[in-house]
């Protein structure tokens, strides 16, 4: 349903039944979330707004509880759809605590208000604005949560992540097995032909992202999972990209990439990576052809049956509005970031691949501008080319780029110029 019908809805609806208001409202918030849709989420949490005040007024602890609680939902929501600025992100997160903690005082057992707090505080890690304050709170909150209600949807999403978490490896069986059981439940609740809202597409979504997060993920049932998903919400973003996610691509021809006249950019020292056993990133080489421009990956020993590459591009030389490189004593910033984080399946491979934009990496919305990236392992299967379209990169005479290479899981490895800074790209 269209934001704009639903404002008319709401409107029609003032002054009558202030619980079906609500309702509306949250029906607005979570259709926008589901189709990240900045503006939709917008004027659902100026409305909530409106309800909450009237609440407040009223001393409606329900109606007041309830609108905040969707004032929260939908500032969580927005800091997913990757089309806002890092400072703006962090009003729209500190704006969300304010209002989840409000409905969690109103209602100590809120199974969402109370995730809605712990979940927007973690966001703030992810902005750069965290804090120990908040992690400790993060951490009590989801505690209250599980204990008023470890069945609410709400609270199997956000423990179900907590659980499956692990920073140095795939997710963690405790975890998934948590969303498995969620996702049963809602199964058995609403039938096949359901169409799921903003937390029950939670649910089932990162059921198949936990599974995916592994070197050897079992792909087929995943992949019959998600087209369920992209049938039952087919507006979802998230769904959509998921659909690409366990897409089989094949290895471009090897046409594409025989006549390409490569220049070397820069090498990097041998066992300098993270991790031993994970892919060593040791050469970077660059190319054009009249559709794509071409990155080769060079690695220390033959790849792994699962790899990961980045490749991160300043393309004007202005860092206003660029985002960090993660790099250890990098100062480089980025304004598109190419992604390929794949398992070679037969003659081919699937994965994350996709270009983004600034803000799209904040929110990891790695596929926004495209997914249309085509890679070619080498004949020595050490190296890795990587051609994207030059309309997504956009360079300009001033661009400069920074690669980095590990598994399909995480970052090992990544090579710049000697100062830290972005390698300038040869010139047409």
């Amino acid at each position: 349903m269209k934001p704009i019908l639903l404002v008319l809805m709401l409107t029609a609806a003032s002054g009558n039944d202030l619980a079906h208001e609500v309702a509306l409202t949250r029906e607005m918030i979570e259709d926008a979330a589901i189709r990240y849709d900045d503006e939709g989420l917008r004027l659902g949490r100026e409305r909530a707004a409106r309800l909450a005040a009237d609440g407040e007024a009223s001393g409606d602890t329900r109606l007041a509880r309830d609108a905040h609680d969707l004032i929260a939902l939908s500032a969580w929501a927005q800091i997913y759809t990757g089309h806002n600025a890092l400072e703006a992100l962090r009003r729209i997160a500190e704006e969300g605590i304010r209002h989840a903690d409000r409905a969690a005082a109103l209602d100590e057992r809120s199974p969402e208000a109370l995730v809605l707090a712990a979940a927007l505080r973690g966001s703030t890690f992810m902005l750069g604005a965290g804090s120990p304050e908040k992690r400790t709170a993060m951490i009590e909150l989801l505690k209250r949560a599980v204990e008023a209600d470890p069945a609410a949807t709400p609270v199997g999403v956000l423990n179900g992540l907590a659980r499956s978490i692990d920073p140095a490896g795939p997710a963690r069986p405790e975890g998934i097995q948590i969303y498995a059981d969620l996702v049963r439940r809602l199964d058995s609740r609403s039938g096949e032909s359901a169409r799921p809202g903003f937390w029950d597409l939670q649910a089932r979504a990162w059921y198949a992202m936990v599974r995916l997060q592994n070197l050897a993920p079992d792909v087929a049932p995943i992949r019959a999972d998600v087209a369920r998903l992209v049938a039952m919400r087919p507006d979802s973003e998230l769904a959509r990209e998921l659909a690409a996610r366990v897409e089989h691509h094949s290895w471009a021809p090897a046409a594409a990439v025989s006549a390409l006249a490569w220049r070397p950019l820069g090498g990097d020292a041998v066992g300098d990576g993270t991790q031993a056993e994970a892919p060593d990133l040791r050469a970077l080489a660059f190319a054009r052809d009249p559709q794509r421009v071409w990155f080769r990956l060079t690695f220390e020993r033959e790849l792994p049956q699962s790899f990961g590459v980045n490749v991160a591009v300043d393309r004007d030389g202005d860092p206003g509005g660029d985002t960090a490189w993660w790099g250890k004593g990098s100062h480089f910033r980025f304004d598109r970031l190419v992604t390929a984080w794949v398992v070679r399946e037969g003659d081919g491979y699937f994965g994350r691949i996709g270009v983004t934009d600034a803000v799209g990496s904040i929110s990891g919305r790695l596929e926004k501008l495209t997914t249309d990236v085509a890679l070619r392992l080498g004949e020595d299967r050490k190296s890795v080319m990587v051609g994207v379209p030059a309309s997504a990169l956009d360079l300009t005479p001033q661009a400069r780029v920074i690669a980095a290479g590990g598994t399909n899981l995480m970052w090992n490895d990544d090579l710049t110029a000697p100062a830290g800074e972005g390698i300038a790209l040869p010139a047409q």
